[in-house]
């Protein structure tokens, strides 16, 4: 996937990766911890909003001023980022990080024709058609093989499937805005959008779905908030390189990205949790990954002149 890409793409996808990895488990320690998703993604989102703004006042950081034009523009992606990452959060409180994994391989697959059909880019080649076939039919392997399909049935993929079709918009729809938006600088200036606009609707979310009500049932321990900091600061690299990432390659190689990196997941996953899938899971959502290393970027298309 990374053969033909510039250097700094190739930086770009190691950051990211390095990141992702690593936050899925932290936010599913975080949030066993602190079971209440809504209000530890509120918290991360203003560690970053506050971060930036406050490296913006000393001059350290070119940020955009926030503007009516831009919020409205960024409003969708807003209300998609803030689905997915509430789902992701409910995905973690009730499943275990496999299932998250598996689901998201197969966002590529739709992504993809999403980039021929919205963004400009050509249709997957052969090898990368069979590539995302491959993911897809891992994954198909991994639900057959998961102890919660077996038990409860599609019922116990309810919350997976809503965070499914929820990212599939995402990652389209924010190629779209960082490569059609005007920012003096687009990387941190789509962080401070994100983060500061996704504070009100996730606190929001959390309120209606009664983690209010239980959020004096919360004790605190130095184990929790240490936690809870720990994902906090690592959301603000995870925003970066994200929006970094995410300006370089295209919205499918993106997306496929984020599930290829998600193999340094499942092997700290292994190493830390209890609730992780059989043998057998993890040896189809191998496949998954090793498939996913097979895709190739699909070229823009060339405008014809007629």
């Amino acid at each position: 996937m990374v053969s033909h890409l510039s250097q700094s793409a190739l930086l770009s996808i190691v950051y990211y990766g390095l990141c992702s990895s690593v936050m899925l488990v932290i936010n599913k320690v975080t949030i066993s911890l602190v079971p209440l998703p809504g209000l530890v993604f509120c918290i991360q989102f203003l560690t970053t909003f506050a971060v930036i703004i406050l490296l913006k006042i000393r001059g350290v950081l070119k940020v955009d001023d926030l503007s009516l034009a831009k919020i409205r523009q960024f409003g969708p992606y807003v209300v998609s980022f803030v689905l997915s990452i509430y789902f992701n959060g409910k995905v973690l409180q009730y499943s275990n990080v496999e299932t998250l994994i598996t689901f998201r391989a197969c966002s590529p697959l739709v992504v993809s024709f999403l980039d021929w059909l919205c963004l400009g880019r050509e249709l997957p080649s052969l090898r990368s058609f069979l590539a995302l076939l491959g993911v897809f039919l891992g994954a198909v392997g991994y639900v057959l093989c998961d102890s919660e399909f077996q038990m409860r049935g599609v019922r116990a993929y309810g919350w997976v499937s809503l965070y499914f079709i929820v990212i599939v918009f995402e990652m389209t729809y924010a190629k779209h805005m960082i490569s059609n938006v005007n920012f003096e600088s687009a990387i941190w200036g789509s962080v401070l959008y994100t983060n500061a606009l996704a504070v009100g609707p996730m606190l929001v979310l959390g309120v209606s779905s009664g983690e209010l009500e239980h959020f004096n049932d919360i004790s605190v321990t130095p184990a929790k908030m240490g936690m809870l900091g720990l994902c906090s600061i690592l959301g603000i690299g995870m925003n970066w390189s994200g929006w970094n990432c995410r300006n370089q390659i295209s919205a499918a190689a993106y997306t496929l990205l984020g599930v290829a990196c998600k193999l340094l997941s499942v092997i700290l996953n292994v190493l830390i949790w209890e609730k992780h899938a059989s043998f057998g899971g993890i040896s189809w959502l191998v496949v998954c990954l090793l498939s996913s290393s097979q895709f190739r970027q699909s070229p823009l298309r060339s405008k014809t002149i007629s």
